[in-house]
Formats: C-alpha cells, sequence, structure tokens
C-alpha cells in the first residue's frame, strides 16, 4: 500500500500560508523573471506568467498562463504575488518530515507531492485506519495553514491519482477488476495522456478511463505505439513503478527554536515525540537503533539544562523511548520559559547485547530502565543504581553508580566474591544506619583499656554476660579533615542475644566518642 501526500496549488498555498487571508481574495502566483532570463527580449514568453490562481480569480476570467497585465486586464483588484522557491523548498521539507515520521522508504515525487510506501507499517487492513491516517495528516498541515490531500491506493502512480481528486481522503482498494471499475467515471485527463495521444483518443470519441481500457491492451499498442501500454496500465491501475527513495541525512539530532515560549510540559511533550517519531524514521531507514537519548533544553534566561536517558535494550521504537523520556521529564518543574531545545541519539545495532545460555537476564530492560526513572524522580538520582564499594576498609563506604546489567562493575563484583572463602557461622543482620545507644563502661584490669559494661537506653538494654574485641579499624590517617577510627566488639546479654556493637571517633573532633547497634547476630 501506498500513500501520496498532494499540496494542490503548490507556489499558492507556499506564498499565501503565511497570509491565509489572502485566500479569499483574487489573487495571482507568477513566475520569477529569473525564469525567464535566457528568452530573447524580443520573446513575448520573457514575460512571467501565472502558475496558481485564487478561485476569486478563477471566477474573475483570470486563467493559468496569462501575463500580470492580461490578468489585470480581466480583474482590476487581483493582487499579483512573485513566486517564493525558498518558501516551496520548506513546505516540500515539511511533507518529507511527516513522510520520514511514517515509514523509512518515501519519495520527493514532485514539488507539493510526496509518495510513501506503507508495506512497513502494521495493521494497515483494521477498517478505519486509512481515515484516521489521512484525517490526521490533514490536521498536522492545517497548523501550518495548508490544504492537504491524501490518496491511498496499491501502486505509487495511482496513489498520486488518488491525492489529486481526494476531498480531502481518498482510497483505491481491492482487486484488478475492481480498481478498474472504481477508475472507469474518471477523465482521461486525469493520467496526464500526451497531447498527440489526447487528440488521437478524442478523434476516436474516447473520454473516460473506462472507454481506454475497454480496448484490448495490445491493439493500442499497435494503433498508438508500444510507448501506449504504460497509459493504459495507468489508466488501469495496473502500473507499477520503483520509489526513487530520499534517504535522510545521517544526523541524528533535532534541534527545535519555538516561536513562542512554554512554560509547561504538556506542549514540550507533544513537540518531543515528534522529533522522536522523525529520528526513529532516520534510525529505521539505516537499520540501527538507539541507546541513549541526550536532550537540552535552551530557556529564555540564557541558561541550559542538559538530561541523558539511557536505553538499555537498544531500540528504535517511539513508544518504548518516548515513555523513558517522559518518566525522566514528568517530575521536572519548569521555573523558567523554554525556547528551544536541541535531542539527540545515540546509534547502537539493535540486540548488541549477547546472551549467555547460563545468564539471567531483565525480561523487559527498557521497562526496567523507567521505572528505575521513577524510582530516580522520588530518591533523586543519586540515590538510585548499584552501590559500588571504595577502597577503604571503613565500613559502608560505597558511591553510587547508573545500574547497567551485565557491566563491568557487576562482573568484577561477581569474581572478588568469588574469591572470598566460604564463612561459617551465625550471619549478622546489620542495621543502616545504625542506631545510637547509651552504655557504661568499665577498665579491663588485664589491659588496662575500657569494655562496655552494660547498656542503659536504646532498642536493647542489659547487663553483659560475655564480650569478644576490640577490633579497631582506621584510616586516612594522612588527611586530617578525612581521619576516622573505630573499634567493634561483639557482646552476649544476660538474655542470650548476641550482639555487635561499636565506638565512633573522630579524632579532630571535640565531642565524646559515640556508641552504637550495628546489628544483631542470627
Amino acid at each position: 500500500m501506498f500513500v501520496c501526500l498532494h499540496l494542490p496549488d503548490f507556489p499558492l498555498q507556499a506564498r499565501l500560508c503565511q497570509q491565509p487571508g489572502l485566500r479569499w481574495e483574487a489573487v495571482g502566483v507568477l513566475e520569477r523573471f529569473a525564469d525567464f532570463e535566457k528568452v530573447g527580449a524580443s520573446s513575448s514568453r520573457q514575460l512571467p506568467r501565472f502558475v496558481a490562481l485564487t478561485p476569486a480569480a478563477v471566477t474573475a476570467g483570470v486563467e493559468i498562463g496569462m501575463t500580470a497585465a492580461q490578468g489585470q486586464a480581466r480583474c482590476g483588484h487581483l493582487t499579483i504575488l512573485p513566486r517564493d522557491r525558498e518558501r516551496e523548498v520548506g513546505i516540500q521539507n515539511l511533507l518529507l518530515d511527516a513522510a520520514s515520521r511514517t515509514a523509512a522508504d518515501f519519495e520527493s515525487t514532485t514539488p507539493g507531492l510526496v509518495t510513501i510506501d506503507l508495506s512497513s507499517v502494521p495493521q494497515l487492513s483494521t477498517p478505519g485506519t486509512l481515515e484516521r491516517l489521512g484525517h490526521g495528516w490533514i490536521a498536522a498541515f492545517a497548523d501550518y495553514e495548508l490544504e492537504v490531500r491524501v490518496g491511498f491506493a496499491p501502486n505509487p502512480d495511482l496513489a498520486a491519482l488518488a491525492a489529486r481528486i481526494a476531498d480531502p481522503v481518498h482510497a483505491f482498494v481491492g482487486d484488478a477488476d475492481s480498481l478498474r471499475e472504481q477508475l472507469a467515471s474518471l477523465p482521461l485527463e486525469v493520467v496526464d495522456p500526451p497531447v498527440d495521444y489526447l487528440g488521437i483518443l478524442t478523434l476516436w470519441g474516447i473520454a473516460t478511463l473506462g472507454e481506454f481500457t475497454v480496448l484490448p491492451r495490445d491493439e493500442v499498442a499497435e494503433g498508438l505505439g508500444p510507448d501506449a501500454t504504460e497509459l493504459w496500465d495507468r489508466a488501469a491501475g495496473r502500473h507499477h513503478r520503483l520509489l526513487h527513495l530520499v534517504r535522510p541525512p545521517q544526523d541524528f539530532s533535532h534541534a527545535v527554536d519555538l516561536d513562542d515560549e512554554i512554560s509547561t510540559l504538556e506542549p514540550l511533550m507533544f513537540l518531543l515525540r515528534r522529533s522522536l517519531e522523525t529520528l526513529a524514521a532516520r534510525l529505521a531507514s539505516v537499520y540501527l537503533a538507539t541507546s541513549e537519548i541526550s536532550l537540552v533544553l535552551r530557556f529564555s534566561d540564557g541558561s541550559k539544562s542538559k538530561n541523558l536517558v539511557r536505553v538499555p535494550d537498544p531500540s528504535r521504537d517511539v513508544e518504548r523511548l518516548f515513555s523513558l523520556l517522559h518518566t525522566r521529564l514528568e517530575d521536572t518543574t519548569v521555573s523558567r520559559p523554554i525556547e528551544g531545545y536541541r535531542i539527540k541519539l545515540t546509534t547502537a545495532r539493535p540486540g548488541e547485547q549477547p546472551f549467555h545460555l547460563f545468564e539471567t537476564t531483565l525480561r523487559d530492560p527498557n521497562r526496567f530502565a523507567e521505572t528505575l526513572a521513577q524510582i530516580e524522580a522520588l530518591v533523586g538520582s543519586e540515590n538510585a543504581g548499584s552501590p559500588v564499594p571504595l577502597d577503604t576498609h571503613r565500613p559502608d563506604s560505597f558511591v553510587m553508580r547508573p545500574f547497567e546489567p551485565g557491566s563491568e562493575v557487576n562482573d568484577s563484583a561477581k569474581v572478588n566474591a568469588s574469591l572470598l572463602p566460604a564463612v561459617q557461622g551465625l550471619p549478622l543482620r546489620r542495621f543502616r544506619p545504625p542506631r545510637p545507644i547509651e552504655l557504661s563502661t568499665r577498665r579491663d584490669p588485664s589491659t588496662g583499656c575500657l569494655c562496655p559494661a552494660e547498656i542503659l537506653s536504646g532498642q536493647i538494654q542489659g547487663r553483659l554476660r560475655g564480650m569478644a574485641g576490640p577490633w579497631q579499624l582506621s584510616g586516612e590517617w594522612w588527611e586530617s579533615a578525612r581521619h576516622w577510627r573505630r573499634e567493634e566488639w561483639d557482646i552476649q546479654l544476660e538474655d542470650g542475644s548476641l550482639c555487635r556493637i561499636a565506638r565512633c571517633e573522630e579524632p579532630n573532633s571535640e565531642k565524646k566518642p559515640t556508641w552504637y547497634l550495628e546489628g544483631v547476630y542470627g
């Protein structure tokens, strides 16, 4: 299935899209003088002629091909505008942008006409899908004051014909016989026959496509020449040709300067989705995916904000990418108006991560990333991820790093854990953070050091029946500001419970050492 997006009276729409009020007046668009510089000065063809007219100008008697003087002779209040090539190029790019968001294969057929191959678009056979697609494009171009016509058909030429006769959406569907019946009543001129063929067919009394295709195809070739078979195929809806595909640039970034500043996320997310659709289509055209989304927001005061969204399982699915980006931004507060943004995708091969038979993997890495982004929005990105121990003996010293399944950090942790000897004994259930306690001490006569004697307050209380320790730890003595020292004891209370307590001391602090309940055994 193919679809054509057609802007009728393309030069006129290109001029009036920024002056929509003129579309109800008598207006004519002329070719520029530069288009006729090569013609001799004595030739009347050097004068620019009208290439597009509004309905009011046509009603007043102005015709395509007239000069400006001839048009004003027919209509004294005729507004004459020169053709704007730069604006036409910009609007053609709008058509191509809409095509790139729909499918990877499309063609810039003629100015104001784009053909898209929909073979890669799923669920087109669902009733009402074509109409919804067509009216979606019509509404999108209406925002630019452009009137688009949409035509669907099994081949490119028939789709272009459907777009030209659409009001505003038309679809040719069915088998070969059904297509001939749908085309039978159309005038012969809709397939643009050569002038000499049209003259001969008019002498034969043929005025419609149905009357033309009634003639046997071989006899048409004998009477008009072998080139007439292509005309017969187009009239019967059977002509198939290859598209001259437009390949988008290998640039997977999209920058937008907003005409009006926005202060809420809703309109921003709408624009970001359209940008993702464009970039995802570019990725699909070169069979790539993305592993990272970078978004830079520009604010009215000149400042910028950068957001980085990782895609654990490289993908080009717009729904997944938009969901990850939306989750990251949904709790963002916009304190200043946004005047523009730039979104960039980091390319990767789809399914780049290898699968190992005896290793488990996430069932849906992208959904997990979305959940992790929601957690980061609640607790802060610095408090979510994978804890990585620091190179120190200080207990519970770690740093949070972004969670990456199968990363080198996780793999090295597995290796280091496998090298540790198996430890037998009661497990220690640690409290994080440790819980402060108050206790009395006594001096051990054999060693002369202070030992815990009784826990006076805290989660547990009572006299000590036995103890082991102390185990002393210290570190970073070379930096006075970070120097730390602590001692740990394993104790048994009179009720038989086993615990670990610790005393932490900051050497440069005037505060007394603080005792903590580190955990409970069992």
